[in-house]
């Protein structure tokens, strides 16, 4: 468990947090930040809704920087002092539900994750099984027509042209071990050619019966 703090001027908030999921951003082959994509956090109440409204300040980018460190149990006194800093990047939703009489989790999630954005889409596999779920986000958000047995296929053409970005994730206590997460960076255009090259050079193919049917 990490805690998750904010500070600024005379606002200070600390959560404690135990999944987070992040973008880098390099420059010239140089990290200059990690973004905040989606984190779960769990405290009292007024600690929670006071996260949340972070993400809808009037404040600049630069001064909004999440602060995550070790969160140590009672008694605890040897373990990693060192913190880590994120900034979030573009809109957000949230949602809270009471884990009992004190306590109340939550989530922080980018729209990306909740539906595909104009500059991308980002999608989670829980189970790990990506291809599957790569395949579900094409159909349910692009006009391209596709199969899911050219999956395989369309993941490596994307991975090759750095359209399809694996996020880092933060399993603080190793709950999510099969959790993956990727952004992917394309429009309908660019999977439209994709599919075509894959069909002209045979890496896929449209069955018998299906191409009757067209």
């Amino acid at each position: 468990m990490k805690f998750m703090e904010f500070k600024h001027k005379d606002i200070w908030v600390k959560v404690h947090s135990s999944l987070v999921v992040t973008r880098e951003v390099y420059e010239q082959q140089r990290k200059i930040r990690e973004e905040l994509i989606y984190a779960n956090v769990i405290d009292i109440d007024s600690r929670v809704q006071a996260v949340f409204a972070q993400f809808h300040s009037a404040r600049k980018v630069s001064d909004v920087t999440f602060g995550f460190s070790h969160a140590p149990s009672i008694g605890e006194l040897d373990y990693d002092k060192s913190t880590f800093y994120l900034r979030p990047e573009g809109k957000y939703k949230h949602l809270s539900s009471r884990e009992n009489e004190t306590l109340v989790s939550g989530v922080v999630v980018n729209e990306k994750v909740l539906q595909r954005q104009h500059d991308g889409y980002i999608i989670f596999a829980w189970d790990g099984n990506f291809e599957e779920k790569l395949f579900w986000a094409i159909d349910r958000h692009y006009e391209t027509p596709f199969l899911p047995e050219w999956t395989g296929y369309l993941m490596r053409r994307l991975l090759e042209e750095s359209q399809l970005n694996v996020l880092k994730v933060h399993d603080f206590d190793g709950l999510y071990p099969e959790l993956v997460v990727y952004e992917l960076l394309v429009d309908d255009e660019v999977l439209d050619e994709h599919v075509s090259l894959g069909l002209r050079n045979g890496e896929i193919q449209i069955e018998e019966d299906i191409q009757e049917a067209l």
